[in-house]
């Protein structure tokens, strides 16, 4: 039970326990002993909202009848009864005796005290007739201050310690816990020095706090009884699903109408466990995707009609028992038009394979003859089903026609034109670097330029070499020049003027030029450097 988590009633029942325990380490003055009645009626109150709580949950468990079997609802009815039995035997025990303490410190009647409002009792501060009422009385081994077997605060451990092992034993028959804030266990330590429970609670602790203590600890023992009585409750429904999302739905006869048709469609409230993914197991097809409670079917629509899916859903009840579930459905496939697109954007790039998607829902792709108007430019097939285009000649426009065989015969179903543009000029690089202040060592460590398409370029793969470029730097007034004529390397003299610039040298590379597909040149940007 310990390592559940705690909930935010918990928490303030804690957070009151510390105040309180504080208290009780001050130097007592008038005004601190009047302040321990003030809680002592808060914490009144909040045990008579936790039985009236409690009472609710049992009233809850004779309307459940309603809805289950008696078979079904008084086991957990029963052992939420006897945990009301112990909560009350240790209840009363407390409170008896926390009347009779007060009885004696302020030499009245049980009855009397029974009622007494803790303002109002005139030994707030006496803690010597509280302390030999529940640690030295009754002790059976020779009357010391420890509360050993015998003393009433020996007792009252013995029942909070039965109290919580019977609730722990109840509930974990279930596979179930909660949080019990009842420690009696310790350890415990009064400056630095290691006690027992009863001596924490009542050894030189002053009578109107002891009196205060015991109604907190009441309201402990009514927590976890509400606590798990409640859960005992919530178990009788534990075999039944509950859902978290609601949400509308319209089911169609069929998704397509015919002209002179009537839409028929089906719409309802669905309610979705979105904690639970269900299996869902489609003919013909096998088990499909599922996410959220929700599941996805996929199926090529390969020729026109009207088909039918049918299949089962299974899912796993609360209580581990597999229920499934047939349904069965209908949709229909019409030809559309056919819809063209390029895989990356509406243009064509010469020297390069431009991808382009081509479908024609209803028709399998097989059944597809798409053609290219200019004789400049040519299409295939790819194995994936797509498409790849190749043009040289660019500043211009080409149109696809979309023809696909339907019943036998080749129809033309739709076209759409692409623009035909030259490749972007690509960036020229050092290091990753357009210019700038650098160091010269990163500089030197490249030991090349490189042509780049850049980031946004979307097609892969097209690469630039870059061939040639020249270097220019100034040292007292005096240009410097070297040439690479075959490559992109730095050439000897290049990687020399580099070891030899000096901090804030400006370094030229200049008529760079790089050739890249089809054996297309072109001439890239200059780059210039700082050299740190």
């Amino acid at each position: 039970m310990a390592g559940a988590k705690q909930t935010p009633r918990q928490k303030l029942i804690g957070l009151m326990y510390l105040i309180f325990l504080a208290l009780m380490a001050l130097n007592v003055s008038v005004e601190v002993l009047d302040s321990f009645p003030l809680i002592n009626r808060s914490i009144e109150e909040t045990n008579r909202n936790f039985e009236a709580k409690v009472d609710m949950v049992y009233y809850d468990f004779e309307e459940q009848r309603l809805n289950f079997s008696e078979e079904h609802v008084y086991p957990f009815h029963d052992e939420a009864i006897y945990i009301g039995e112990l909560a009350d035997s240790l209840v009363n025990f407390i409170r008896h005796h926390r009347t009779q303490m007060i009885a004696l410190i302020n030499g009245i009647s049980f009855e009397e005290a029974d009622t007494l409002d803790l303002i109002d009792s005139r030994r707030k501060d006496n803690y010597s007739i509280s302390s030999r009422y529940w640690l030295v009385e009754n002790s059976l081994d020779g009357g010391d201050r420890e509360g050993g077997p015998g003393t009433r605060a020996y007792t009252l451990r013995e029942k909070i310690n039965n109290f919580k092992n019977e609730i722990d034993s109840i509930l974990t028959g279930h596979d179930q816990s909660i949080q019990v804030a009842l420690d009696v266990d310790g350890p415990f330590y009064v400056q630095d020095r290691r006690v027992n429970w009863q001596q924490l609670t009542f050894d030189r602790v002053i009578s109107v706090a002891v009196a205060t203590n015991l109604n907190r600890i009441i309201t402990e023992i009514r927590n976890a009884q509400f606590d798990a009585v409640n859960m005992l409750f919530d178990l009788i429904t534990a075999g039944q699903f509950r859902f978290d999302e609601v949400t509308a739905r319209v089911v169609p006869n069929s998704e397509i109408v015919m002209t002179g048709g009537v839409y028929e469609a089906d719409v309802f409230v669905a309610a979705i466990d979105t904690r639970q993914d269900p299996e869902i197991t489609v003919q013909g097809i096998g088990r499909i995707p599922v996410s959220e409670g929700t599941g996805r079917i996929r199926i090529p629509a390969t020729s026109p009609g009207t088909h039918t899916i049918s299949g089962e859903i299974t899912v796993i009840s609360p209580a581990g028992v597999r229920q499934s579930h047939p349904f069965s459905t209908q949709y229909t496939i019409q030809r559309p038009s056919a819809t063209v697109s390029a895989t990356n954007m509406n243009v064509f790039y010469t020297n390069i394979a431009n991808p382009v998607s081509i479908s024609a829902p209803g028709i399998p792709s097989g059944n597809l003859r798409p053609e290219i108007s200019s004789g400049s430019a040519n299409i295939a097939r790819q194995a994936d089903g797509g498409y790849i285009v190749e043009t040289e000649v660019p500043r211009q426009s080409v149109t696809i026609a979309v023809n696909a065989i339907v019943e036998g015969q080749l129809e033309r179903l739709d076209e759409m034109v692409f623009r035909v543009l030259p490749l972007p000029r690509p960036e020229a690089r050092i290091a990753g670097y357009e210019g700038g202040r650098v160091d010269r060592q990163l500089l030197l460590r490249a030991g090349r330029i490189d042509a780049s398409m850049g980031e946004d370029f979307l097609f892969a793969g097209v690469e630039w070499e870059v061939e040639s470029f020249e270097m220019i730097t100034f040292v007292a007034g005096e240009q410097r020049m070297a040439r690479q004529t075959n490559g992109s390397e730095l050439t000897a003299d290049m990687v020399r003027f580099l070891n030899d610039a000096r901090p804030n040298q400006l370094v030229y590379f200049r008529t760079i030029r790089a050739v890249g597909p089809g054996g297309e040149t072109r001439l890239l940007g200059d780059l210039s450097f700082n050299i740190n």
